[in-house]
C-alpha cells in the first residue's frame, strides 16, 4: 500500500457501553462499507491543472444513538496557481449509520479569502431517517453496493447547503493507474455527467472521479492510501 500523510486528521471513535438493538427505517439504504482507520489523500485537477488536495480519515466503528456508526473526516484546501489568487479551506465530519448507509449528523465548514475579503460558512446537518446523503455516505454506500451491469441507483446528495438528485449505474470494468477498477457512471442534478472508479478488489477503494462541466473536466484522483 502507498503511504499516506492524512494521519494528522483527528478521528473520534463512535462508542457506547453496549450494543443496543438496531433501529429500523421504512426504506433502508445500501449499507456502508468502510475500512477502520483507513486514510486517503486525493488531488483535484481542473482541465489537467492541480488546484486542491483533500485528505480523508475513517475512524473505528462504534455506537451512536443506538446505531452502529462510524465517524469520517475530510479536509480540503486550494493549492498551486489557484492558491495565488485566494485560499479556500473545507472540512466535513460525518457520523454515519453503518447499517443504513446514511448520515446521522454531519458538520460542514468552509473558509475563503479572496481579494482581501474573508468568508466563513458553517452548517450542521441532522438527517433523521431520511435517505439523503453527504459526500462521505454516498461514497461509502457506493463501495458497499454490488449492482448488476446497468443497474441504476437513485439518491439525494447534500453538499454546501444544497440538495440535488443523483442517478448512478454500474458501467463495467476498466484499468485505472495500472489497477483493475470498477466503473460507475452517473448524472447529478439532471445534467452534470460524472464517472467514478473503485478498485476491483475487496477494499473497493475510490481511485478516480471525473466530472464534465461546461468549462472543463474536474478530476479527483487518489494519490496516497493507507
Amino acid at each position: 500500500m502507498m503511504a499516506c500523510g492524512c494521519n494528522h486528521l483527528p478521528i473520534t471513535t463512535a462508542s457506547a457501553a453496549t450494543a443496543p438493538e438496531p433501529s429500523a427505517i421504512a426504506e433502508p439504504s445500501v449499507p456502508m462499507f468502510v475500512v477502520p482507520n483507513e486514510t486517503m489523500s486525493f488531488v483535484i485537477t481542473f482541465r489537467g491543472i492541480q488546484v486542491a488536495n483533500v485528505q480523508t480519515a475513517i475512524g473505528e466503528p462504534g455506537w451512536v444513538e443506538g446505531k452502529r456508526a462510524v465517524i469520517i473526516k475530510s479536509l480540503g484546501r486550494t493549492e498551486g496557481l489557484i492558491a495565488l489568487m485566494g485560499e479556500l479551506r473545507w472540512e466535513l465530519e460525518s457520523t454515519i449509520d453503518l447499517d443504513l448507509g446514511i448520515p446521522i449528523t454531519d458538520h460542514e465548514e468552509a473558509w475563503a479569502e479572496l481579494a482581501g475579503e474573508k468568508h466563513h460558512d458553517d452548517k450542521h446537518g441532522s438527517f433523521g431517517d431520511s435517505d439523503h446523503h453527504d459526500v462521505h455516505s454516498a461514497i461509502g454506500t457506493l463501495r458497499g453496493w454490488h449492482g448488476a451491469a446497468n443497474e441504476h441507483r437513485k439518491v439525494r446528495m447534500q453538499l454546501g447547503g444544497g440538495h440535488f438528485p443523483i442517478d448512478i449505474w454500474a458501467a463495467g470494468r476498466e484499468v485505472v493507474s495500472g489497477r483493475p477498477a470498477l466503473r460507475f457512471d452517473g448524472i447529478a442534478d439532471r445534467d452534470v455527467h460524472f464517472s467514478i472508479w473503485l478498485s476491483d478488489d475487496a477494499a473497493r477503494v475510490p481511485l478516480l472521479c471525473s466530472t464534465e462541466t461546461e468549462v472543463g473536466t474536474i478530476a479527483v484522483k487518489l494519490v496516497e492510501y493507507g
